[in-house]
């Protein structure tokens, strides 16, 4: 009886553990993408909540990116004014184990862009980093 409940505790674990990783590329893109949309609506807390399964940060630190940005965003909202939507503008990699997307969001007066990378150690991709910038300089080189 022990060894089958420690059986079905292991596949649980693993399975719980596998479902956090993005199998391929495209379902990385498909996330950042749905990501964004959130980001451009200032649905914060939704886009973060999206990525926890993924990023193998605590909790807590993915929450306090959110207050983080929530505190923030009232100046971004009165230097650039209304948001109008999201481009993706660079793709990068490093081998085969990084990958990082750089997405636009505009506003009326200015731009800033967001980074998303993912790291791929074994067989999925995991969420490696999520920052924004207001310094477009990167995204000319």
């Amino acid at each position: 009886m022990k060894k089958v409940f420690f059986t079905l505790l292991f596949l649980i674990i693993s399975s719980t553990v596998m479902a956090g990783g993005f199998k391929t590329e495209e379902e990385t893109l498909n996330f950042a993408d749905t990501f964004m949309a959130q980001i451009v609506l200032t649905q914060f807390q939704a886009a973060l909540n999206s990525a926890k399964p993924h990023w193998p940060l605590p909790e807590i630190e993915i929450d306090g990116m959110v207050n983080q940005i929530q505190q923030q965003w009232p100046i971004v909202d009165q230097r650039f004014g209304s948001p109008i939507t999201k481009e993706l503008v660079k793709v990068k990699r490093i081998g085969k184990s990084f990958l990082r997307y750089y997405y636009l969001q505009k506003f009326e007066n200015h731009s800033i862009y967001w980074q998303i990378d993912f790291y791929k150690p074994r067989s999925s991709w995991m969420i490696n980093q999520i920052i924004f910038l207001d310094n477009l300089e990167p995204l000319f080189e």
